[in-house]
């Protein structure tokens, strides 16, 4: 199980580094993040009952640990240019728009977070985010449109 964990690190190195880069917003807390997720995805590789579920496992590990991040640092107001480079979706928005989303996300509970940056950033099916967060799909759907809803209200309100 352990060359199978390795090889799913390194097939979603970039996925988990621009997951970890949405919370944290620079590069170096980023890659921390998504080395203590290997360290802690190593030690408890026996964990996992079987091999397919080790991508969403490793996700799972990711958020929490970048969630437990987050809750030890004061929240950051703005984003860096940097970070922009590993959020396509972000890329194409202007600035002023770039700064409205990111802190209309980062108001939002983590639960939803979670959901957003997985759907909209990582383009993860609603089934797999199920899968990483322990959620059942419907939880997760209807949390991704009432934080749609949410994002839209706190754009159109602060804008």
């Amino acid at each position: 199980m352990r060359e199978e964990l390795i090889a799913t690190l390194h097939e979603n190195k970039v996925a988990l580094y621009r997951v970890a880069l949405s919370y944290v917003h620079t590069e170096a807390e980023a890659l921390d993040i998504v080395q203590a997720t290997a360290e802690k995805a190593l030690r408890q590789v026996g964990q996992v009952q079987e091999a397919r579920y080790l991508k969403t496992w490793l996700f799972r590990i990711l958020i929490n640990t970048a969630i437990d991040v987050q809750r030890k640092q004061a929240r950051r107001n703005e984003i860096g240019d940097e970070s922009l480079e590993f959020m396509p979706a972000l890329t194409t928005i202007a600035p002023e728009m770039r700064l409205a989303l990111n802190d209309a996300v980062a108001d939002l509970g983590a639960k939803e977070q979670a959901i957003i940056r997985l759907h909209f950033f990582e383009d993860q099916t609603f089934a797999d985010i199920a899968l990483t967060l322990e959620l059942s799909e419907n939880t997760v759907k209807t949390t991704y449109y009432r934080s749609l809803k949410k994002l839209e209200a706190a754009l159109n309100g602060g804008m």
